[in-house]
C-alpha cells in the first residue's frame, strides 16, 4: 500500500475523521471553495470557485485570532456558499501554513501511549510556543505521515485553540457547516504532488517543494517520500515576494547537502498563486534542479464551467485536500 499523506490532517475536536466533499480555504486575500466527487470511480473537482476580500479581513497569524472584519469576511463566504450546488452539512477547511507552528520534536524515551506521546511533546515545546500550549490543538505524524506514538521523532503541528475555534465557530454561524476535517495549505500541495511522483519515478528519489503564498513561503523536502525539512515564514510586505522565495530557498537547499547528506535532488515542485511558470524557471535556473509546477487540470478531471476563465492555480492546495484523500498513490 502507498504511503499516507503527509500529514494525518489537524483533527477539530471530533471522535473520527470526516472527508467531505466540499472545502473551504481561508487567505489573506480571499476565500476559495472547491466541490468533489467521482467519474466513472475517479476523483474529480465538479466546482471551483473564489471571492475576494478586502486588505486587512483575514490576517493570518498562529497567534491570535485571524478573523479581523467579521461582517466582509461573511458576506464573501455567504457569496460563495450560495453559488455553490453542494451545501453539505460538513465541509473540509484549508488554512494557510501560517496560522499555525509546525516543529520537529525528538523523544529522549519512546511514548506508551497516544496520549502519552501528545503529553511528552508539550512538555518538549512549552517553552517554544508564545501561548499556552496546554489550550493548544496538536497533531504528530512521523515522517512517512503516519500516526505512530512509539517513534522517536514526531513532526508536530500546533494549533491555537482561539485560531481554530473562531474559523470553526465562524463556518458555523454562517453558513451552517461543521469543520469535519482541518489541514494546512503546503502539505496538501505536497500530497497531490505524489501523483507525480509516482508517475515520474521518483518514488526513492529526493524531492524539494516550494509554496509562495500571498503573504508567506513555505519549502520542503522529502527523501524517499518522507519529509525530512519543513519550514515557513511571513513575508515581509515592503519586499520584493520573489527575491523572499528565492532567498528562503537557498539555505534550505543547504541543509539537504550539510545535514540531509543529500547528494541531488531529483525535483523541485513549485507553487504560487500566481506567475507559478516563471518562479519555476527561476528555480531551475538558480539552483540547478529540474522544477515543475503542479497542472490542476491533470489530476482532477476537471467538470464545471471554466467560462469565467479563472485561473487554476490558486487552487491546487485546496485539490490536494479532498482529492488525495480519494485515492491511493
Amino acid at each position: 500500500m502507498a504511503k499516507v499523506p503527509f500529514t494525518e490532517r489537524l483533527r477539530s475536536l471530533l471522535a473520527s475523521p470526516q472527508y467531505p466533499d466540499v472545502g473551504i480555504e481561508f487567505s489573506s486575500d480571499c476565500i476559495r471553495l472547491a466541490a468533489s466527487g467521482t467519474h466513472r470511480g475517479k476523483p474529480v473537482l465538479v466546482h471551483l470557485d473564489q471571492e475576494p476580500l478586502p486588505a486587512g479581513a483575514v490576517d493570518v497569524n498562529p497567534f491570535k485570532p485571524n478573523i479581523q472584519s467579521m461582517e466582509a469576511v461573511a458576506n464573501a463566504l455567504k457569496l460563495l456558499w450560495n453559488r455553490s450546488k453542494m451545501k453539505p452539512s460538513r465541509i473540509c477547511l484549508l488554512l494557510q501554513d501560517r496560522a499555525a507552528l509546525t516543529f520537529h520534536v525528538t523523544l529522549e524515551h519512546p511514548a506508551k501511549s497516544a496520549s502519552d506521546c501528545l503529553e511528552l511533546i508539550r512538555f518538549k515545546l512549552k517553552k517554544s510556543v508564545p501561548f499556552r500550549i496546554e489550550d493548544a490543538q496538536l497533531t504528530y505524524f512521523t515522517a512517512s505521515g503516519t500516526q505512530d506514538y512509539s517513534a522517536a521523532a514526531h513532526w508536530t503541528v500546533v494549533l491555537n485553540q482561539q485560531v481554530l475555534h473562531q474559523y470553526e465557530q465562524f463556518v458555523q454561524s454562517t453558513i451552517g457547516a461543521e469543520c469535519g476535517l482541518v489541514d494546512l495549505a503546503t502539505f496538501n500541495f505536497m500530497n497531490l504532488a505524489h501523483g507525480a511522483i509516482r508517475d515520474g519515478g521518483l518514488i526513492d528519489q529526493d524531492v524539494f517543494y516550494v509554496n509562495l503564498g500571498r503573504d508567506s513561503i513555505s519549502v520542503a523536502i522529502s527523501q524517499k517520500q518522507d519529509l525530512m525539512f519543513f519550514r515557513s515564514r511571513a513575508l515581509d510586505s515592503t519586499s520584493d515576494r520573489w527575491q523572499q522565495a528565492l532567498e528562503e530557498i537557498h539555505p534550505a537547499m543547504l541543509y539537504y547537502v550539510d545535514k540531509l547528506g543529500g547528494q541531488a535532488l531529483a525535483r523541485a515542485f513549485v507553487h504560487s498563486e500566481e506567475n507559478a511558470e516563471q518562479l519555476t524557471s527561476e528555480v531551475e535556473k538558480q539552483f540547478r534542479v529540474q522544477s515543475s509546477t503542479l497542472k490542476l487540470e491533470s489530476y482532477s478531471g476537471l467538470r464545471y464551467d471554466t467560462s469565467n476563465s479563472m485561473a487554476l492555480e490558486p487552487f491546487v492546495p485546496l485539490a490536494g485536500l479532498l482529492i488525495t484523500r480519494k485515492v491511493e498513490f
